[in-house]
């Protein structure tokens, strides 16, 4: 398959991005057959912007017509991921999903049982491609820290303000987006923590509902990641509603510790002789390994190619070509089952165990859903007395 052809499902501020990126040549091996937008407005906009492109008023219409495309990109609401791609599934399509794949464990596992073998199914996790993550990975799989001990990952540079939260009815709410904080921004960091140290056995929240804001779901958060056979021990924090903020994940093992700041700069702090053969030899009351610090990656080192194009670019080869995905589907699991985890030991007050129970927490989201629901109802009551 030499042309993919390519439908953007969703034409928001990320479907309008994939949509250029794509009609524009950008990516190799994709074409823009379609867009799938619901609003008449942005209907007239693809007709001036893309005259060449099927405009489809509903997904029902783009499966009516499933002969004439090859793959979707899905850029809609989170909690319509799913349908969505166990739809394109259905048809023998390819499916390229934004972030996040669906908004529960229970549900996204649905899709991925969908997926036929005969598709290619990949996440939208262009952090990924950030050459400070990519040798940090490398440098982890390798052993090159040594027996890792500790991570700890602050990062609350996603300072909101209400203009932010107001700007769509279905943003920051359970009965929207389903989440808040960990479902939305952090989605990208909980995947980029699983990839590069693995997926925790438990995890232990404590989280805030509306610190910073007057609404129900999460702005800020505090999570324990806790690991079973191995010694390594990880803190998350984030919030939505500190200015300014930090972005900086550190990483200690025996060889030393990883720094990663701002997504963008790895520095390698090593030891020169690492902590478990100092330990045997060291015959000092008060002896400490002698260190070196190196910088790995400078920021903008490597970053001259569009994270979106490249994500693009790896979908559009492995159908083609069969190169390996950067983010196979499968793993859009792991971020979320993180943030169902993070909400239901804050819910409970308790340590959750991974992988958790689904219909557990698919009930406790119900009833959050349902809460956020009446609050709204007496608050617009209220006003109208």
């Amino acid at each position: 398959m030499e042309q993919i052809r390519t439908v953007v499902i969703g034409f928001g501020g990320m479907g309008r991005k994939y949509a250029k990126l794509i009609a524009d040549g950008q990516v190799e091996g994709l074409v823009l057959q379609g867009i799938c937008c619901r609003n008449e407005a942005g209907q007239k906009l693809i007709r001036e912007l893309y005259p060449d492109a099927v405009i489809y008023a509903d997904v029902e219409q783009v499966f009516q017509r499933d002969a004439d495309f090859d793959a979707v990109v899905i850029v809609t609401p989170h909690d319509t991921h799913v349908e969505i791609g166990r739809m394109a599934f259905a048809h023998g399509k390819h499916v390229m999903c934004d972030k996040p794949a669906g908004i529960s464990s229970g549900e996204v596992k649905r899709l991925i049982e969908a997926k036929r073998a005969d598709t290619a199914f990949a996440m939208m996790f262009n952090n990924r491609t950030s050459p400070a993550f990519q040798e940090a990975k490398g440098i982890l799989d390798r052993g090159g820290l040594g027996r890792v001990t500790r991570a700890v990952w602050v990062c609350n540079d996603w300072f909101r303000s209400p203009c932010y939260h107001h700007s769509a009815p279905w943003r920051s709410s359970w009965g929207g987006e389903h989440g808040g904080l960990l479902i939305n921004q952090c989605q990208h960091y909980l995947d980029l923590w699983q990839w590069l140290l693995g997926m925790p056995d438990a995890v232990d929240a404590d989280i805030d509902f509306g610190k910073y804001n007057d609404f129900a779901v999460d702005d800020s958060v505090d999570l324990r990641f806790l690991y079973r056979d191995k010694p390594l021990r990880g803190s998350f924090i984030s919030a939505s509603g500190e200015h300014p903020g930090v972005n900086r994940l550190e990483i200690w093992g025996s060889c030393g510790r990883l720094t990663i700041s701002g997504g963008k700069t790895l520095t390698l702090d090593r030891n020169l002789v690492d902590i478990d053969t100092f330990n045997r030899e060291n015959q000092e009351i008060y002896g400490q390994p002698d260190h070196r610090e190196e910088v790995l990656v400078e920021a903008g080192q490597g970053d001259q190619q569009n994270p979106y194009v490249v994500m693009l670019q790896n979908f559009s080869d492995h159908i083609r070509k069969g190169v390996p995905l950067i983010a196979p589907g499968e793993e859009g699991l792991a971020g979320i089952m993180l943030a169902n985890g993070a909400y239901l030991s804050a819910w409970t007050g308790e340590k959750v165990k991974l992988p958790l129970d689904d219909a557990i927490y698919e009930k406790r989201l119900r009833e959050a859903t349902e809460t956020e629901r009446l609050r709204k109802m007496t608050e617009t009551e209220n006003l109208r007395k």
